[in-house]
């Protein structure tokens, strides 16, 4: 679940760990249904906790502290914005549904949470029924409704407040609504039902057999009306998960402890007694707490600092308290079928040809920092299949030249994000790479504030003669066709996130198939079709699959990388005594 990138990973707010070391490692990929291969580290005592847990316990008891270098964006169930808060919400706010406590390819199955099953689909799949469990409550004793989940959803989809979330939810379902703020009347929200108190049923435009993925969101979480404050909600979260909030002072930190009204479920460990988070604590303080142990975990996930990374590399001891898993994040450049020659399929493949991913590899930091990537799809995607359709070819790209009529090559544009070092540094591996084959580039720098008005705007690109723009794209699902729909899908006017301008049939039609599709072997299917379908066009250049460092102390207990948010599983970790040396 990459909500950062509704987004976790929007133009305007900084990406994760890009931070890498130079060792030479495989990859590790992790996904379910018809998704990649796992493939073993040759040194084992090195990124344990991405294929299992690490210090398994039982044993609660105990505070486990965690930092971050800002503020969330909000704690709100409805609002959440980033990954990690969506980790977080998890042990205060119950969705209906959920992703399986495990590390590595069983943890992207979902498995029911305030639901007592996974959704019955109905009318070919543009209904979904779920049926809440008996005996739930929130922390103060009131049962759980079904009428809170419709109001939850409500709240987070359609009000001008909470926009920090994702909107696939609001965006699958039936119906016009104004939101509860302007009309209070709910039977106006037509896009959810609630028959009895313990049954919702969402209503689709469109089938979708997917949409199990959109109920494990936070926003399905269930919020009673009488106790919504809007945005001062966040505040206080009413609690149906494991902790309640006891403290939250917006900015600084907070402080959960057990809500003593839930009911132990498979989903979460609930080790500690409290959880104390410190909010603005320097990334650079953050690294030298989790050394000394004196610092539980890094809540954003983001890895540590370069400096840090080299040294823990460094030494095997701390080596073995590494992981560097895959976030779910694709580096790529995009190149615009609006700006000739690149309207040309021979030209844009003559491009695929010539890119260096290893020299890309280098300039984003090397083995750690990501895995040279081929297709379209991460590997953390349902549907992802190694291929690799343009492996390094200066010949091939000259014979493509040829068939673009361009035997002398062509000039054209490369856009990049000024604030982001990594990019820029990409941008002139690719510059290289490209004058290698005989294709001229300048590379231009463009301000973050400005980015999705400039390289987000097809008529600014088409206007500056941009035709390779170098970008970054997580889904908020680990799903194939949630990582592909918005890349594919209507190129906007500004802010768009298909700046390939792609408008392919069969993308589209194999996208629609797989959503009418009942079983999940065959979507992967789809999607993977899909992901070759986009590779065909070449309009699409994947530079790298991105990893980050992590680093965990010997306190912690429980600790693996829960591969739908690339980060350690926060509702299994717990405290432990290390072992005397």
């Amino acid at each position: 679940m990459r909500l950062v990138q509704t987004c976790t990973r929007c133009n305007d707010l900084p990406v994760r760990g890009r931070f890498a070391a130079c060792a030479a490692l495989l990859v590790l990929g992790v996904t379910a249904c018809g998704g990649g291969r796992t493939t073993a580290r040759p040194d084992t005592s090195f990124d344990q906790a991405s294929s299992r847990v690490v210090h398994p316990s039982t044993a609660r008891g105990g505070t486990l502290r965690l930092a971050v270098t800002d503020a969330p964006v909000s704690l709100d169930p409805g609002d959440v914005g980033l990954t990690y808060e969506a980790d977080l919400a998890r042990l205060y706010a119950r969705s209906l549904v959920t992703y399986a406590a495990a590390p590595g390819a069983a943890g992207l199955r979902l498995v029911p949470d305030l639901a007592e099953g996974l959704g019955r689909p109905g009318d070919g799949g543009r209904t979904w029924t779920y049926r809440l469990r008996r005996g739930i409550t929130y922390e103060d004793g009131t049962p759980v409704r079904a009428r809170d989940v419709k109001y939850a959803v409500a709240r987070s989809g359609y009000t001008a407040q909470l926009t920090h979330g994702p909107r696939g939810l609001r965006d699958a379902l039936t119906g016009t609504y104004w939101g509860p703020y302007l009309d209070p009347d709910l039977d106006h929200f037509t896009g959810v039902t609630t028959p009895d108190d313990r049954t919702v049923v969402f209503h689709l435009k469109r089938a979708d057999f997917d949409f199990d993925h959109l109920a494990a969101s936070p926003q399905t979480a269930p919020v009673p009306r009488v106790k919504d404050t809007r945005l001062a909600y966040e505040k206080h979260p009413l609690s149906t998960g494991p902790y309640r909030f006891a403290r939250h002072d917006v900015g600084t930190g907070f402080t959960l402890v057990r809500n003593p009204r839930w009911r132990d479920d498979p989903n979460r460990a609930a080790l500690p007694d409290r959880i104390e988070v410190t909010e603005r604590v320097a990334a650079a303080d953050i690294d030298a707490r989790l050394r000394a142990g004196t610092l539980d975990a890094d809540l954003a996930g983001a890895g540590v600092q370069p400096a840090t990374r080299d040294a823990i590399l460094a030494a095997p001891a701390l080596r073995a308290r590494a992981d560097d898993p895959p976030t779910g994040l694709v580096r790529y450049a995009a190149l615009s079928t609006g700006v000739a020659p690149l309207d040309d399929v021979h030209c844009r493949r003559a491009v695929q040809y010539a890119v260096d991913r290893t020299a890309i590899q280098r300039a984003y930091g090397g083995p750690t920092a990501g895995t040279p990537a081929t297709n379209v799809l991460p590997p953390t995607a349902t549907g992802y299949r190694p291929f690799d359709r343009y492996p390094r070819d200066l010949a091939r790209a000259r014979a493509e030249l040829r068939a673009c009529g361009r035997p002398g090559g062509f000039t054209t544009g490369i856009a990049v994000r000024g604030d982001r070092p990594d990019d820029v540094a990409a941008a002139r591996a690719v510059r290289q790479a490209l004058a290698d084959a005989g294709i001229g580039t300048q590379v231009t720098t463009l301000s973050a504030f400005q980015w999705g008005s400039t390289a987000g705007s097809p008529a600014y690109v088409h206007r500056h003669g941009l035709g390779v723009l170098i970008g970054d794209w997580a889904a908020d699902r680990p799903t194939g066709p949630a990582f592909l729909r918005p890349l594919t899908g209507p190129a906007a006017k500004t802010n768009n996130a298909n700046p390939m301008e792609l408008r392919d049939p069969r993308v589209d039609r194999l996208l629609a198939e797989g959503a009418r599709t009942p079983d999940p072997r065959r979507r992967a299917d789809l999607s993977a079709e899909a992901d070759r379908a986009v590779m065909e066009t070449g309009a699409f250049v994947p530079l790298l699959a991105e990893r980050t460092v992590l680093y965990r102390p010997d306190t912690l207990a429980g600790a693996y990388v829960h591969p739908a948010y690339g980060m350690y599983d926060y509702a299994a970790l717990g405290r432990r005594t290390p072992a005397s040396p």
